[in-house]
């Protein structure tokens, strides 16, 4: 038994008897942070070191700050950041307590309350740690109806079984003049919500300065595209998580533009891309086996990317700020139908020139189940070798390893 699973089995433990393991988690947070720091992977490039050491220490301020905010995966953090606040995403903590294999009782805990055994694990994960007061509690909430329908539930619950504050944003689904109009009010709205819960002024000349890094950063992924194609880095799963908080809640940090650029430099030295390379749809299970020995630090295999860490690619304006966060929000191609996905996922696609494309359907997840067929069609007319598989990217309980196994196997026989 190594110290990690020593420090796992004390905090569960501790959740077990109902005891409260915030400081046990807050000091092994810290002790991590610092590790990765002072002893990174030598395996991977000087860009995912940097990562590493940036994904772990934004984790550590969201889950620990006296200014942490939670938010979903596609709030307006720009606002929050322009306000100096900590935000962490749900999904980001669940995956992280995930790694710690605190999710098993996290999970029990949540079901105990009510929560649906067929609710999607991140969520199920993070609200059971919000009922064992596993986490620091927020500053208040934030969430938008986007793209994923369990936001709502899960950030109402909490909203209302800890009392603490909540903004829910209405994102329409297709962009016109009045929808922008509509949202911009809410985005007003929600600043006027921040001042109130902080006490401070929104800074507007900070938050354009934080939309013109954003601008920078979507230059240097676009770069990232154009290389990813032709040439490979080592790398894991787990990095192209972690890339979920440079492409979104931290996009408009200085620290992000700076790990773009280092990408970028590692992927210009880097060699020629001779493994076969796979483009992942949705997202990546970081902890199941057998996607952990296909594709770390594999021999023969490539990832090359994953579609929401590219999902919106367009500049935007930065002499108005509301309007560009309007416009980021309404324009994502994952916020309308599918029509609209899959031209963005093509126009990926035809960038990186994959040999081949999964699509990871997480358990509970409607949104993704509901589109494979639909994806199957399409990459059939494009002549590109794809799968999809049901995996739990949480709760490793629910994945049937050797079926799993049987499913890759068969499909990268089919594209030798």
């Amino acid at each position: 038994m190594n110290y990690l699973n020593i420090y796992s089995t004390v905090i569960n433990n501790f959740l077990k008897k109902n005891k409260n393991a915030y400081n046990l988690l807050k000091l092994g947070i810290f002790i991590g942070k610092n590790y990765v720091k002072f002893f990174p992977d030598k395996r991977l490039p000087k860009s995912l070191r940097y990562l590493h050491q940036i994904a772990f220490s934004w984790t550590y301020k969201g889950m620990t700050s006296k200014r942490c905010v939670w938010v979903n995966l596609f709030a307006p953090a720009e606002i929050l950041l322009a306000f100096n606040l900590d935000p962490i995403f749900v999904e980001a903590i669940s995956a992280f307590l995930s790694g710690l294999e605190l999710e098993d009782e996290l999970i029990l805990r949540a079901e105990s309350f009510g929560i649906s055994e067929s609710f999607c694990s991140f969520h199920k994960a993070f609200i059971g740690a919000v009922l064992s007061d596993l986490l620091k509690k927020p500053k208040f909430l934030v969430a938008t109806s986007s793209i994923c329908d369990a936001n709502l539930n899960t950030f109402r619950f909490i909203s209302e079984n800890l009392k603490i504050p909540f903004f829910f944003l209405d994102v329409p689904r297709e962009y016109s003049e009045e929808a922008k109009d509509y949202l911009k009010l809410q985005l007003k709205e929600l600043i006027s919500f921040v001042e109130k819960e902080t006490g401070a002024k929104l800074d507007l000349h900070k938050l354009s300065r934080i939309i013109q890094i954003e601008n920078q950063v979507r230059g240097q992924m676009k770069k990232c595209l154009e290389l990813l194609g032709k040439k490979q880095i080592p790398t894991t799963l787990t990095f192209e998580m972690f890339m979920l908080y440079t492409s979104h809640t931290f996009i408009g940090k200085e620290e992000t533009l700076r790990f773009y650029k280092m990408l970028v430099e590692d992927l210009r030295n880097a060699k020629a891309r001779d493994k076969k390379g796979v483009f992942f749809i949705h997202t990546l299970p970081m902890f199941e086996e057998n996607f952990k020995n296909l594709f770390n630090f594999n021999k023969d295999l490539t990832i090359i990317g994953m579609d929401l860490n590219y999902d919106f690619l367009e500049e935007l304006p930065t002499d108005d700020p509301i309007e560009a966060l309007s416009i980021k929000l309404l324009k994502n191609p994952y916020n309308s139908d599918f029509e609209k996905r899959i031209e963005h996922i093509k126009k990926l696609i035809s960038l990186t020139s994959p040999d081949a494309v999964i699509q990871v359907c997480q358990m509970g997840c409607k949104q993704s189940i509901g589109c494979s067929m639909l994806f199957k069609e399409e990459f059939k007319k494009l002549d590109i070798p794809f799968t999809f598989i049901d995996v739990d990217c949480v709760n490793k309980k629910n994945n049937n390893h050797g079926q799993i196994k049987t499913r890759l196997e068969a499909f990268f026989e089919s594209i030798k």
